[in-house]
């Protein structure tokens, strides 16, 4: 009996729900992208300080980024930089400014800084990590160059400046000899500590994972190559038994390409993992990645297999139906398919299951 029940479907579908209900609550960082912010007066405003941010923003090496929130006195203040492995290893090391009512000045300002009339500048200082960061939801790998978690001296506005470091320039009261600095570079700016998401901004992972790994320098090339490769042998397979699947009804079809669709982000994972750990240390949350990969897997198997399986299965269209509505939303929730995997498996929910004669 236990053993039938592991096997059910509906007990596969709950099962991916509480796993999504188990890795809200530890997303690290809501992404956020663009935004001028050239000067104070146009800097970004970052309405909720407290909630977890990660700003992904480009910056010349003559340019200052400027970042606006609100805090009260003694509230807590956490503020971070990241930056793409790449543009380290050329040499881009931008520094992250804080500036605010009841701050001294601390360290070497970049030229160009523009602090408003009563406010000091804090330069967070930071020495070079040894190696860089795996982050597991991505997932991705990065460096950390710098992290401050302080209490507000005083109410009042207060801004977070990135800028790039010239010539010689490091933080951390280090010396490194001369070298070029990179015309540009890329950087995340980290604010916050609180893990919470809308669920708009918790469906809209996949187009923010697109963007951080351009953001990391990959081409679009890389990034789709993995779920290209899954379709291209899904197609191969469909075409070698195109006597079994030419005869499918559409709502049959409908749910095999969502499969692919699932299994395919399963493979995107897979490949971002390995790519991501073979440039960075080994990290507990690569734990998260296994979580999300077994979970598109699942998925994909759960969608080509109920594809398949005889029109009577579970009771009737009715139930396969509602195990595709199903499919669909978790896909949704568990960022699997790139949106297209779930929108098939609503269509499968939709479309007649029995073929014309």
């Amino acid at each position: 009996m236990q053993l039938r029940i592991l096997k059910h479907p509906g007990f596969f579908l709950l099962l991916l729900t509480a796993i999504c209900f188990f890795l809200t609550p530890v997303l690290a960082h809501v992404p956020a992208f663009g935004g001028e912010g050239e000067n104070p007066e146009s800097a970004v405003l970052i309405e909720n300080a407290a909630k977890s941010w990660v700003f992904y923003g480009q910056i010349a090496s003559e340019d200052l980024k400027y970042y606006a929130f609100k805090m009260e006195k003694g509230e807590r203040i956490v503020l971070g930089l990241t930056v793409p492995i790449e543009e380290v290893d050329q040499g881009f090391t931008p520094n992250l400014i804080l500036m605010g009512p009841g701050l001294e000045d601390e360290g070497r300002a970049p030229e160009g800084l523009e602090v408003p009339d009563g406010y000091g500048a804090k330069v967070l200082s930071y020495g070079m990590p040894e190696s860089p960061v795996y982050e597991g939801f991505t997932p991705s790998a990065f460096y950390s160059l710098a992290r401050l978690d302080m209490e507000a001296p005083e109410s009042g506005i207060y801004y977070a400046a990135v800028g790039a470091v010239h010539g010689a320039d490091i933080t951390g009261g280090e010396t490194v000899p001369e070298r070029e600095v990179p015309s540009e570079g890329n950087y995340g700016m980290v604010l916050g500590y609180r893990e919470t998401f809308t669920l708009k901004e918790w469906i809209t992972v996949p187009l923010s994972q697109i963007r951080v790994y351009r953001w990391e320098g990959q081409s679009l090339y890389l990034i789709f190559t993995p779920l290209a490769l899954t379709l291209a042998a899904g197609f191969l397979a469909i075409y070698l038994k195109k006597e079994t699947v030419a005869g499918l009804s559409p709502a049959r079809m409908s749910g095999i390409l969502a499969g692919l669709f699932f299994l395919g982000t399963g493979a995107s994972y897979i490949f971002q993992m390995l790519m991501s750990l073979s440039k960075s240390s080994y990290s507990p949350e690569i734990a998260i990645t296994v979580v999300l990969i077994l979970s598109s897997i699942g998925l994909g198997v759960a969608s080509i297999t109920l594809s398949l399986k005889n029109e009577t299965y579970g009771g009737g269209s009715a139930r396969k139906r509602f195990y595709f509505f199903s499919l669909g939303i978790v896909g949704l929730l568990l960022w699997a398919g790139w949106f297209i995997g779930p929108l098939l498996a609503f269509e499968a929910a939709l479309l007649p299951w029995k073929r014309k004669e």
